[in-house]
């Protein structure tokens, strides 16, 4: 009876060998795709005093969403501008509010003590005023943001329109979220505030506005995702445009505004610095 020769294993695990270095050699050279840690989004504030910073804006390469005051003399133009841009830029419609500080008031602030059929003919004369808005936010609004009769009859519009609302949390006792989620409106609410209504030297502006930011990422970071706000500003603008690579270095993905609207779960506390100022 012949014996069979042994089996060379050698060739064997020699190839297998060459083809885990190769594996090992490919997987290290391949693009990681880093899954991102969280997602933010920008909204600029106060647009249509004028065509000011526009161009700055669309020099930003990501999503921004643009809020727009109702009836100033370019709130059209700058719709219709940031609508040619493509699905980059959203519009909404920036709704003026009544303030505690009773500052800076827009014509037609909805106020305390108007009746429901006044607050709906300001309102849908508002929104008729900014048109392709896909949502609502309140400019100031820290007296009526608590009153919840009133934001009652302004939420419950916007439902019948198809419009999610973004409460700026000019208050900290705002009554906007708890009425949103009975009545089942789609919501989102500001985590952060960019820049300061109170006029500072340059550099300090701009190491405040930096200072945001970061507050931003770790915002997004613990909660999954943040809404920041700023103002219509060119050195907000740059700011933003100049920290996209440190955002997303941090595995943070900036975002449209409609993909946070009923993502922001958790109920975001505003920084105090966001209740001084006309920004109430």
């Amino acid at each position: 009876m012949k014996r069979r020769s042994p089996i060379n294993i050698f060739p064997i695990l020699l190839i297998l060998a060459v083809a885990i270095v190769i594996f090992i050699i490919i997987l290290y050279k391949a693009p990681a795709k880093l899954k991102p840690e969280g997602q933010v989004a920008f909204v600029i504030d106060d647009w249509g005093y004028s065509l000011n910073n526009v161009d700055t804006l669309f020099q930003i390469d990501r999503p921004i969403t643009l809020a727009i005051l109702p009836h100033l003399r370019y709130s059209k133009e700058i719709s219709k501008k940031a609508r040619k841009q493509g699905q980059k830029y959203d519009v909404i419609l920036h709704l003026p509010l009544e303030s505690k500080s009773g500052k800076s008031a827009e014509r037609d602030t909805i106020r305390r003590n108007m009746k429901k059929d006044k607050i709906l003919s300001i309102l849908k004369d508002d929104i008729e005023s900014v048109p392709g808005i896909i949502g609502v936010s309140n400019h100031q609004g820290s007296r009526v943001t608590e009153n919840k009769e009133i934001m009652k009859v302004i939420l419950e519009e916007l439902k019948k329109m198809d419009l999610f609302f973004l409460d700026s949390r000019t208050t900290p006792v705002s009554v906007c979220g708890d009425i949103s989620r009975k009545i089942g409106l789609k919501y989102a609410e500001r985590g952060v505030f960019l820049d300061l209504a109170q006029k500072k030297e340059e550099k300090q502006y701009r190491a405040y506005i930096k200072k945001q930011i970061k507050e931003l990422i770790n915002m997004a970071k613990i909660r999954g995702s943040a809404i920041a706000i700023g103002h219509d500003k060119k050195l907000t603008l740059d700011v933003i445009r100049e920290s996209i690579p440190d955002i997303e270095k941090e595995k943070i993905k900036i975002v449209p505004l409609t993909k946070l609207v009923d993502q922001v779960g958790a109920r975001l506390i505003a920084p105090l610095q966001a209740l001084r100022g006309d920004q109430q």
